[in-house]
């Protein structure tokens, strides 16, 4: 099998390039980089279109999104428990990474992107502010998720545990100080970063 992942540092594909360090399978790391612009260029819009890291191809098959890719990897690998047995826990990942992709990284965006919003100088910066008020609440949920419990799922690693730490790692970037403000999702993000 040829794996090959398509990431820029620093985004969101970090999460299943830690995945597949923790798999130990063979892959092949593509850099992209989003701060050149090589996500829009024409040999990367044909291995996706969205302009978008990250892009899993798999045998020539090419998977996008975060929540495909992270569900691909921890389902398609069920021996290496990265991915929960029962049902219901399985549609509990599900819906965490889906909220992260569709809310929690749009309010990111928003902060420190506006201009994927507006054009209108006022409007960036209602944006901005708008989406910094919708990330904090945002993350006061991440850290009441992780009171208590041992990663996302409980006391289970799993996929969606690499994910968090791409948006811990994101706090600092809009000037949060993550370890006073958010104690659990810190020793979570430490948990991770050693595992």
């Amino acid at each position: 099998m040829m794996i090959k992942l398509y990431y820029s540092p620093g985004a969101c594909s970090l999460a299943p390039h830690i995945i597949l360090e923790e798999l130990g399978i063979a892959y092949e790391p593509v850099l992209v980089s989003l701060k050149d612009g090589e996500n829009k260029k024409a040999d990367y819009l044909k291995i996706n279109p969205k302009a978008r890291v990250p892009a899993l191809n798999v045998d020539g098959k090419v998977l996008t999104e975060n929540v495909a890719i992270l569900t691909y990897l921890g389902g398609g690998y069920p021996e290496r428990g990265l991915w929960p047995k029962e049902t219901w826990k399985q549609a509990e990942a599900l819906s965490l990474m889906a909220w992260l992709a569709s809310s929690v990284q749009v309010a990111f965006a928003g902060n420190v992107r506006p201009e994927r919003y507006a054009n209108d100088a006022a409007a960036k910066e209602n944006i901005k502010i708008t989406c910094r008020e919708i990330l904090l609440g945002y993350y006061a949920d991440i850290e009441k998720l992780l009171t208590g419990k041992t990663f996302a799922m409980g006391g289970q690693y799993t996929v969606c545990d690499p994910y968090l730490l791409v948006f811990y790692r994101w706090g600092y970037r809009v000037g949060l100080d993550m370890k006073t403000a958010y104690p659990h999702w810190t020793k979570h993000a430490m948990r991770v970063a050693s595992h």
